[in-house]
């Protein structure tokens, strides 16, 4: 039965709390969503990283059978260094019908919601099961996800879809952009810079590389995004010794955001040949490292989901293509159909004073509610 009392705000508050900020642990989080979890008859199951600083955590509840659907989040949030806040960022502040905070976009307030309805929600009698997943690590890469791949596969018969909880501005978003995010180290020969022709400026490489490169990625475009075509930005450079020193080494971080069919191969095959070109013309070392490849969410697995959530939703929701990138590629390559869509607005995202209106996320705690007692409780419709 599904009770008017909403204890979204107080979920919210103790998860905001938590500094998941993405150069610290998460594990006083999981911790805590997986022992209020499982004291509501969820089984739940971790996966560290490498040195056990961090964890994903995987929920079920249910019947062993097929059918079910997967609600999943991350559970790092962006820096909150120099930025302009009037509050504390992880101390929850409500103010003029928004609450405020770091992550309350993007997404503890979807975890919030999530926990709220298993409370509100009896979950005893299922007739479909409900597995959700916390992720850690999405914002620097999607490493967490990525780590999930083998058990997110194991799980993708019994599962009918996913719901990946980011601010979609109340629309479903059912294709999204891809990200290569790249690290490009060039070595030169260093020299008195008064006598430049004795060395070989790793610098002045770079900045034939990111004049070049833009240039020779794909043209292609698609309508539905925009901007319509893959989009580049260099993020972020060092280099150099000394104002009077030929810079015999410089780093630079860079990402593209390819259209959701493009593979990591092809943009590789483009950079190669960049940085070989730039090479031979300033006669300084490239090479390139592939930091991250997180794949796009393409629209052709998950027109069965729209249909199945419209029944729950206003009729004029839109459906719509996102330039960001989010872990649902991830989940589409292991054969979960997978659709974005969350409470709050994509531009509060990783900004100061980042907050998500209670409107918002009542509507959607309603949505949360009749879904699972619906689809999973009464188990009134299917997607096959």
């Amino acid at each position: 039965m599904i009770t008017p009392e909403a204890d979204y705000k107080d979920f919210l508050k103790h998860l905001i709390a938590f500094n998941t900020i993405s150069d610290q642990s998460n594990l006083p989080m999981i911790d805590f969503l997986a022992s209020f979890l499982e004291g509501h008859g969820f089984s739940t199951q971790r996966y560290f990283n490498d040195d056990n600083t961090k964890a994903n955590l995987i929920a079920r509840i249910g019947p062993e059978t097929s059918g079910g659907i997967m609600l999943a989040g991350h559970t790092d949030v962006v820096p909150v260094e120099e930025q302009p806040w009037t509050t504390s960022p992880f101390s929850l502040v409500e103010q003029d019908g928004v609450l405020i905070g770091r992550g309350t976009s993007d997404m503890k307030g979807f975890i919030a919601l999530i926990c709220d309805v298993v409370e509100q929600l009896d979950l005893s009698q299922l007739k479909r099961p409900v597995f959700l997943v916390f992720t850690y690590d999405e914002e620097v890469g999607c490493f967490g996800a990525k780590r999930l791949k083998e058990a997110l596969g194991k799980l993708a018969d019994q599962i009918d879809f996913a719901l990946i909880g980011e601010p979609t501005n109340f629309s479903l978003v059912n294709t999204h952009k891809g990200l290569q995010a790249n690290r490009t180290h060039f070595t030169g020969k260093p020299a008195h810079s008064s006598c430049p022709h004795l060395g070989h400026s790793a610098i002045m490489a770079a900045a034939g590389f990111l004049q070049k490169l833009p240039e020779k990625l794909p043209k292609e475009e698609d309508e539905r995004f925009t901007p319509a075509s893959m989009t580049f930005n260099a993020g972020k450079i060092h280099g150099g010794n000394a104002l009077n020193i030929i810079a015999e080494h410089c780093l630079l971080d860079w990402e593209c955001r390819p259209l959701p069919h493009m593979k990591a191969s092809s943009i590789e095959t483009v950079i190669d040949n960049c940085a070989e070109e730039v090479s031979r013309e300033t006669q300084v070392a490239i090479e390139n490292e592939m930091v991250s490849f997180v794949p796009g969410l393409s629209a052709t697995q998950n027109q069965l989901v729209i249909q199945v959530l419209k029944p729950f939703l206003p009729e004029d929701i839109p459906v719509t293509a996102a330039p960001f990138v989010t872990e649902a590629g991830i989940f589409q390559e292991v054969d979960i159909p997978t659709i974005v869509f969350g409470p709050g607005e994509l531009e509060q995202a990783h900004q100061p004073d980042e907050s998500v209106s209670i409107e918002a996320m009542e509507r959607y705690r309603r949505f949360l509610m009749t879904l699972i007692d619906n689809y999973c409780n009464k188990h009134l419709t299917t997607i096959s």
